[in-house]
């Protein structure tokens, strides 16, 4: 082997040693990197840490208010019969309210609507002969005695029994104070939100910090035991007990302990 030769294997070996030490280097390099980087990102996302959670609480109220409604209806072949007929069964409904609620019942009586009745010809298509007509009245009994307006709804059927057409309609119940409630519950589902945090974050090495942002949901107000929900609230009027439910989403920094 003569001495061109070895020159040339030495200097290939000295450049292929120094590539793998450049290499080693920029590695190095590339991992001290990644470390400085995943520092900054970890500082970042933990100075960006939040929770959401949802708090939720619940009230029950009984109604101190009531409303019951109904309609009288009567059909007659002309307008001064019908009109009789529907004074005649007025009397007898005032009469029955009388006999229940009190001569100070302030029952709220409509005026008298009419409607022509027209014979239908074949195929359902209405001749325009005038047949006979139809007259209605309404009623209505509002009361701070829920009792009062269950007795009355439940008398006022027994009329049906007389030959008088009333509908009538189931008594709608009514708590007056609901602002007051809303006011309690949304604060007491806010402190139920931020048990729920502190319970999430119990364990998990970080610690609940301020509050960030809250935001009420629609109130529900439901018959007791009830699931019933809607996106826009729900209020109802069936029972005299009723139970008022409130959520708020709230949002809160942690900071790593």
């Amino acid at each position: 082997m003569n001495t061109h030769t070895s020159t040339k294997r030495l200097q290939a070996g000295a450049s292929t040693i120094g590539l793998l030490l450049l290499g080693l280097a920029l590695a190095v390099g590339l991992v001290l990197s990644a470390a400085v980087v995943s520092r900054s990102l970890e500082r970042i996302k933990l100075a960006g840490d939040k929770i959401t959670v949802k708090g939720y609480a619940e009230e029950k109220v009984v109604s101190d208010a009531g409303t019951w409604r109904a309609t009288v209806t009567v059909r007659s072949g002309d307008l001064q019969s019908g009109y009789r007929a529907l004074e005649a069964h007025t009397a007898r409904v005032k009469a029955l309210l009388e006999s229940v609620a009190g001569a100070s019942a302030q029952v709220a009586v409509s005026p008298v609507n009419s409607r022509p009745q027209y014979e239908i010809g074949p195929g359902g298509v209405q001749t325009g002969r005038v047949t006979g007509y139809e007259l209605d009245r309404n009623f209505e009994l509002s009361s701070a005695d829920v009792a009062l307006i269950g007795r009355v709804a439940a008398e006022a059927s027994s009329l049906i029994s007389e030959g008088v057409s009333i509908n009538s309609w189931p008594p709608q119940y009514f708590y007056n104070d609901l602002n007051a409630v809303k006011v309690r519950l949304i604060g007491a589902a806010t402190r139920d939100a931020q048990q729920r945090a502190e319970q999430f974050a119990s364990g998990s090495g970080v610690t609940v910090g301020p509050l960030r942002s809250a935001s009420q949901g629609v109130f529900q107000i439901t018959r007791p035991n009830s699931t019933e929900t809607a996106d826009y609230g729900s209020y109802d009027t069936s029972t005299v007990e009723k139970v008022v439910k409130a959520v708020v989403t709230v949002e809160y920094a942690v900071a790593r302990e």
